[in-house]
């Protein structure tokens, strides 16, 4: 079931402005909720309720590119949202173009949820404690005189040891898809693709809105992209939403 709520209390300098857009969301007057917050976001405010609320309006509006790329700017912002994924799920149902995998499926969700668990910060913060709780147990095993104690100090010391080095390897991991990784969201309806940066080059494929592809290079009139399956093309770069 589709949540498509409006979030509101968000702060900003003028609390007359995000009421306003909320205002006309709920009386169904989408396309000025959009202008509204997207005067927002020229302000220069942003935050993953503005983006989620956004994507709400472009969503019921019938814009699906537009919708998706604000539902993932949101789940930037606050990773594992659970109303930001929900949606961003159910708008990710009604996308055109279904682009398989090049990379194993399963071995991709499992590398994808294990990184994705989560933010950098919080792997930064499990390494530091699984070390810490680590030395602590093995300071129980070296002191202590009951056999039981020793044994959990061990297993519980070397279990915790192990995961040290393994939530190190997944936070630089996160770190560099976060840092290295750019990703776009289709949000023309339909865009060509083209094999170089000219509109006298050749067409290769259409993709449709809400389509996400990886980004290779940009600038402000061309964008160099990978499509799942491997494939390479560029399109035209007001075509689509980077994040």
């Amino acid at each position: 079931m589709a949540l498509l709520m409006s979030q509101a209390s968000f702060a900003s300098k003028d609390l007359k402005a995000p009421a306003e857009a909320e205002k006309l969301y709920a009386e169904k007057k989408y396309k000025e909720a959009i202008a509204s917050y997207e005067s927002l976001l020229q302000d220069g405010y942003t935050s993953y309720k503005l983006h989620y609320n956004l994507g709400n309006a472009y969503y019921k509006n019938k814009e699906l590119g537009k919708a998706i790329y604000h539902y993932e700017l949101a789940n930037k912002l606050e990773p594992n949202n659970e109303d930001v994924l929900t949606n961003l799920r159910i708008a990710n149902e009604k996308t055109i173009d279904k682009i398989e995998s090049k990379e194993n499926f399963f071995l991709s969700v499992i590398k994808s949820g294990l990184v994705n668990a989560l933010s950098t910060n919080g792997w930064a913060w499990l390494s530091i404690i699984s070390l810490i709780v680590s030395l602590g147990l093995f300071f129980l095993f070296f002191i202590s005189q009951n056999l039981v104690l020793k044994r959990i100090g061990f297993f519980a010391g070397f279990l915790c040891f192990m995961l040290f080095p393994a939530s190190m390897v997944l936070g630089f991991s996160a770190l560099n898809d976060k840092q290295n990784h750019k990703f776009a969201i289709i949000t023309a309806r339909e865009t060509r693709t083209h094999e170089e940066p000219s509109d006298a080059s050749g067409s290769k494929f259409s993709l449709h809105e809400g389509t996400r592809v990886r980004v290779l290079e940009s600038n402000d009139e061309w964008t160099n992209i990978k499509l799942e399956n491997g494939n390479e093309a560029w399109i035209k770069t007001a075509d689509a939403g980077l994040f």
